[in-house]
């Protein structure tokens, strides 16, 4: 299984890896969650 992940940055919005790569950034904490959950689905 890919590891999905979210981590904060410096101006306040996080951002989601899978595989250890960026896929989305400027995210809020609850759009980052909401598409973690999503990708995890799959």
């Amino acid at each position: 299984m890919v590891q999905i992940a979210k981590q904060a940055t410096q101006d306040g919005t996080f951002t989601v890896y899978v595989g250890g790569r960026p896929i989305a950034w400027g995210l809020t904490s609850h759009a980052a969650d909401a598409l973690m959950e999503r990708l995890q689905r799959r």
